[in-house]
Formats: C-alpha cells, sequence, structure tokens
C-alpha cells in the first residue's frame, strides 16, 4: 500500500458482522434441502429421541419438518442453541479427538436460521411449558412460551428466500426429492434403536417402528421394499474395529451406487475407498458399472476417525484406511463366496458316476464321439463346447469292460443313456422355453439359466488356462488381416500378450492391421474377424470399467461360446451343466453378475397359491 494512498481508499482489515459470517457459512454447511434434513435429523438423534418424524413440502423449499421425543432444550438455551458455534456436544480438545455424537460445530442451526424462515418450539422433561422461537434470515423475531410435548419440533421454511442466486443453483423439484428421500433412508439406515416416518409432498413414503433387534428387516424393507429380500450378512470384530452390514446378492445390484450406504460409527459418510473395497468383494459377481444394495456398518475407535475435515461431516478421514479397505474387501468376499444360498450338492456320487451310471466326463465324450465333418460343421450341441473341445478324455471313457467287446460297451452305454436314473433327492424336470432348465432338488424347484450357468463355467475354465497357458487353440484355414481404428489398435498392443494365451493369435501387419491366425476352439465356429472385434470391444469396455485384462477376455470368450437360448439340451447335457456349475468357485451369477440359479421352495408356492 503506497504512502499517498488516501485514507479513504485504503482496505482496512475488520471483523464481519455476525449475521454475514452466518450466511457465508450456510453457503458451506446448507448446499441443499437435504443437507438441512440432515443436520436437522443428527440433532434429534443426538438428543437421544425414540422417535423422529418427518414432513417435507415442495421438495423442501416450502417446508422441512421434524418432530422428536428426544430431551428437548431448556428454555433458557433456546436462544443460544442459534448462536454461532454454541453447542452442548463438545467441550474442549479431548472431546473434539473422540467424537461420539453426531454434531459438534454449533454450526448448523444459525446457518440454517440465516437462510430460512425457522421456527422451534422445545421442551425438556423437567419443564412445565416449551419454548418458541421464531427467525427470519438470522434475526430473531420473537420468542416466547407455549404448549408443547416433550421434545423438539423444528420448521424450516422458504429456504434461500433471501439468498435467491443460492436457489437458481438448486436442481429440479423430482431431484431434489431425490436428495431428501435418500438422506432420510440414511438417516433412518443408521438408527434403528429409533422409530421413523417420512412424508415428502404429500406421500408417506415410510413408517419405521424400532427394530434394533433386526437390522437386517430395515435394511430390506427401505432398500427393497419388503422384508423378504435374500440379503446376506457381513461380519467381523477385534479389538479396534467391528463390521457388520447387510448386502444384496449380485442378481440385486443397480446400475448406480445409490442403493449402497456406508456408515462409521453410525454416521453415513462418502468415501471412495470404502466403496471401492464393497464392489472388489464381490468381483467378477458383479457386471461392469454396477454396485450391490445394503448398508455396511463400521464401528471403529473414535480416535482412529477424524470427522472434522468437511462442513458437511459427510466425508471423514482413518488413521489407516488402506487396512480398513482390504479388511473390508475380505470380509465381503469370504463371505459372498461360502454363501450356502444355492445348494452344492453334487449330481455324481462319491464314486464319481453320474446318474446314468457313467461319469460325467465319460458321458460327455460318449454324447460327443466321433461327429462326422458335416456334423461337426452344423452340430450346436451343447457339450461340443462345454470344457475345451481338445481335453482328451479319460481312458475309462474308451476302455472295454472285462470280457465285453467295443460294440457291447457302446451298446451298454447307449443304454444307460437312454434310460437316465435320477440321484435320490434330485430330479430333472425339463427344459422351459428352450433357456431354463428345471430341478426337483429335495423337494425345491432349481430353475437355471442354461445360457448363464454355462457362461459361468466357461469363463473360469478359461481363466485357468489362459492363467495356465493350455488354451486349445484352432488355426484358421486362411489367415485374416483386420484393419483397427487408432485407438483400438493401442488397445490391441496392450493386450496382445494377454489374447496370445488365450488362443486368439493375432500379430501385427502393417500400421493398424493385424493377422489373424488362430481362435480359441470354443470359438472356432464363429466368423473370426466378428470375434476378434467383438472381443476387443468387450475389453476395451471393460477395462474402462476397471476390470482386469486377462479377466475382460476370459469374459467375453466364454460369453460367445455358450449355449444360448432356442438350444434344446438333453436330460444328460442338462445334468452334466448343473454338476460343473455346482464345482464353479462362484456359482451364483455369470461374470457379468446376471444370475444363474433361482431356488423357489415349496413353502413359496404354497403362498402363492393362497395355501399359507
Amino acid at each position: 500500500m503506497t504512502a499517498d494512498l488516501k485514507k479513504s481508499e485504503r482496505r482496512w482489515i475488520r471483523p464481519l458482522p455476525e449475521r454475514l459470517i452466518n450466511k457465508i457459512a450456510a453457503g458451506e454447511v446448507i448446499e441443499r434441502p437435504s443437507a438441512v434434513l440432515k443436520e436437522l435429523v443428527e440433532n434429534s438423534l443426538d438428543a437421544g429421541a425414540s422417535r423422529i418424524d418427518i414432513n417435507i413440502e415442495k421438495s423442501g423449499l416450502k417446508l422441512i419438518s421434524v418432530i422428536d421425543d428426544g430431551c428437548g432444550i431448556d428454555p433458557d438455551q433456546i436462544e443460544i442453541a442459534f448462536a454461532r458455534h454454541a453447542t452442548s456436544k463438545i467441550k474442549d480438545f479431548n472431546d473434539l479427538e473422540a467424537l461420539l455424537s453426531y454434531g459438534f460445530r454449533g454450526e448448523a442451526l444459525p446457518s440454517i436460521g440465516s437462510v430460512s424462515k425457522t421456527k422451534m418450539i422445545s421442551r425438556t422433561a423437567e419443564a412445565e411449558a416449551g419454548r418458541e422461537i421464531i427467525i427470519e434470515g438470522g434475526v430473531v423475531q420473537s420468542v416466547k412460551p407455549t404448549a408443547s410435548p416433550k421434545g423438539t419440533k423444528i420448521e424450516v421454511s422458504d429456504l434461500f428466500f433471501n439468498t435467491p442466486a443460492r436457489r437458481k443453483f438448486l436442481k429440479t423439484e423430482t431431484t431434489e426429492a431425490r436428495h431428501l428421500t435418500r438422506t432420510a433412508t440414511a438417516m433412518a439406515l443408521g438408527a434403528s434403536a429409533t422409530a421413523f416416518s417420512y412424508t415428502i409432498n404429500g406421500r408417506r413414503l415410510f413408517v419405521l417402528n424400532k427394530n434394533e433387534a433386526n437390522q437386517k428387516e430395515r435394511v430390506s424393507s427401505l432398500l427393497f421394499g419388503d422384508y423378504k429380500t435374500p440379503l446376506f450378512g457381513i461380519e467381523y470384530k477385534s479389538d479396534l474395529l467391528e463390521i457388520g452390514g447387510f448386502l444384496s446378492y449380485p442378481d440385486n445390484c443397480r446400475r448406480n451406487r445409490y442403493g449402497l450406504y456406508i456408515f462409521i460409527n453410525n454416521r453415513y459418510i462418502y468415501s471412495q475407498s470404502l466403496l471401492h473395497a464393497v464392489t472388489s468383494g464381490y468381483g467378477e459377481l458383479l457386471p461392469p458399472g454396477n454396485y450391490p444394495v445394503g448398508a455396511v456398518f463400521l464401528n471403529i475407535d473414535p480416535l482412529h476417525v477424524d470427522v472434522n475435515v468437511h462442513p458437511t461431516k459427510a466425508e471423514v478421514r482413518l488413521s489407516d484406511e488402506r487396512m480398513l479397505h482390504d479388511l473390508l474387501y475380505g470380509t465381503i468376499k469370504r463371505t459372498l463366496r461360502g454363501s450356502d444360498e444355492i445348494p452344492r450338492k453334487p449330481i455324481i456320487d462319491s464314486s464319481g458316476m453320474s446318474a446314468g451310471g457313467m461319469t460325467v466326463a465319460e458321458a460327455v465324450n460318449k454324447l460327443k464321439s466321433h461327429p462326422t465333418k458335416s456334423e461337426l460343421a452344423q452340430s450346436s450341441a451343447f457339450l461340443d463346447k462345454l470344457y475345451d473341445s481338445g481335453r482328451p478324455a479319460p481312458a475309462a471313457a474308451d476302455t472295454p469292460g472285462q470280457g465285453e467287446d467295443e460294440a457291447q460297451v457302446q451298446e451298454r452305454e447307449q443304454e444307460d443313456i437312454s434310460k437316465p436314473e435320477s440321484e435320490p433327492g434330485i430330479k430333472y424336470l425339463g427344459q422351459f422355453s428352450e433357456l431354463y432348465l428345471l430341478f426337483n432338488v429335495d423337494g425345491d424347484l432349481l430353475i437355471i439359466d442354461q445360457h448363464t450357468a454355462h457362461e459361468r463355467i466357461l469363463y473360469e475354465e478359461h481363466l485357468k488356462a489362459i492363467e495356465s497357458g493350455q488354451v486349445v487353440s484352432q488355426n484358421l484355414l486362411f489367415p485374416v488381416n483386420i484393419e483397427l481404428p487408432a485407438d483400438r489398435y493401442a488397445l490391441y498392443e496392450e493386450a496382445s500378450e494377454i489374447l496370445l494365451k488365450a488362443g486368439i493369435m493375432a500379430e501385427p501387419f502393417g500400421t493398424r492391421t493385424v493377422m489373424l491366425s488362430a481362435v480359441p476352439l470354443a470359438l472356432a465356429k464363429k466368423s473370426p474377424e466378428r470375434i476378434f472385434n467383438e472381443v476387443l470391444g468387450d475389453v476395451e469396455e471393460l477395462k474402462q470399467a476397471g476390470q482386469d485384462i486377462r479377466k475382460a477376455v476370459a469374459q467375453s470368450i466364454a460369453c460367445r461360446a455358450a449355449v444360448m437360448a432356442g438350444q434344446r439340451l438333453t436330460e444328460e447335457e442338462a445334468l452334466a451343466l448343473f454338476n460343473n456349475l455346482l464345482k464353479t468357485e462362484n456359482r451364483h451369477c455369470c461374470p457379468h453378475g446376471r444370475p444363474t440359479i433361482l431356488k423357489i421352495t415349496r413353502d413359496e408356492l404354497d403362498r402363492k397359491f393362497g395355501r399359507k
């Protein structure tokens, strides 16, 4: 600042007016109506409320009302509650280091009051009457006694009436309503010991009783609309950490992450790292770009959690985030892989014999034995694709029995195949719509999607074959030259080593051209040029979604090699498919995440038909 600058032009440093400070704080804390709702409900929970009733009008711009039966506010404290940095939740620095409450800054109420017309009525159990305070734009309009039940009722109306610029940044009423509903859902999920009701724009969306003993029911009710949606529970416990929660099976995943809620010490938070841990725990069971639905609860020593890093307290800092990520990932992975929702009962007995008296390998080999070139060219039979066709059959399949010649063996085996016998407790019922295979397993109906089931089998086999370098390829009679766009060629160069291990033999042949000379045997009947381009396209899409190239290639090949809808299967083929599906590591879903098996119990059928 120059010496000759006029005194009137000097930039004096001075404290800002309190009302302006509150408006600035409101810009950080109260970004939209859902932020108001979050702060008010957290205050109710900190007050020990056993019931909270929420009412929203015009997506929060006209009214946000929260009523609780908590401890209430002393009459002489109600004005102080709207003072900046006034709070009953912490007293000193030590409390800030080990927070057990939702709120602690003392910014929410003054921030809300500065950008709305707010009325609060509150009464403690000891007070004879309640106290009402009305604030408009940060200015106290009145404070007076009033009749009131124990607890607090706060009404926030005309939100952002004095900050029109903020209103312009809000989205449509539908979008704001969605944010409000998500916030209300998160609050109710995190406090299962509290009863909730939530009404928005005249519609009562949920009413929840206290349900601390059965958190699974609350998760299912809020996220799926009923109490019976299959969910699997996760659990881990140590001296410093507890992990719990309930998550959907992969067949109930969604195309966005908004059905997944993560809590730390019952506080709903957003964490990219923990979100990644949950989705990674599902592995390839989730289709690319899909997310599970459910709620994950982590209880951590407050000394290892810093919630004072964001004005809205939506983000936290953890002392060992990587360890927490790995523990959550491992817990979900182990639980999901060990789930017994789908029965593991094999179709072969301990001797390795199938229902028809042969090993499955023998049945497969017999059904596929010695096709003519014409049959091989025209056949679309399932077992031409089951496993890699180049793998030799076990010697037992070609070894005549004692005292029998080859013709007698073939005749005996043909009789076994034409007259299959089901293992006790397992009966093949048939094929529906040339896609779904029906089984009676111990009185329950199992429905298998033949395409997704076969895709799962092939995927795991191709993945193992890629890793071991044992994929069987079919050489093309004439190599095919394929010209690629620049970006696709760069992808080919990146994936070329994995493609080779997968049986796709292609080498550079010019600037952006590759010469394709072999494809996996399972895809030998397909157009080689089309297959190559489709596999590259799949790899590109899956890679963008964070998928490993090796898995992406195996997934693409399996999808294109699997038996399709519309192909009829024999009983032996259906039994072989079922048996080998149950041998897979992840039998619940195909690599894209679509379910392979649906189980319908006798009790469920009885309920559907009104017998129970």
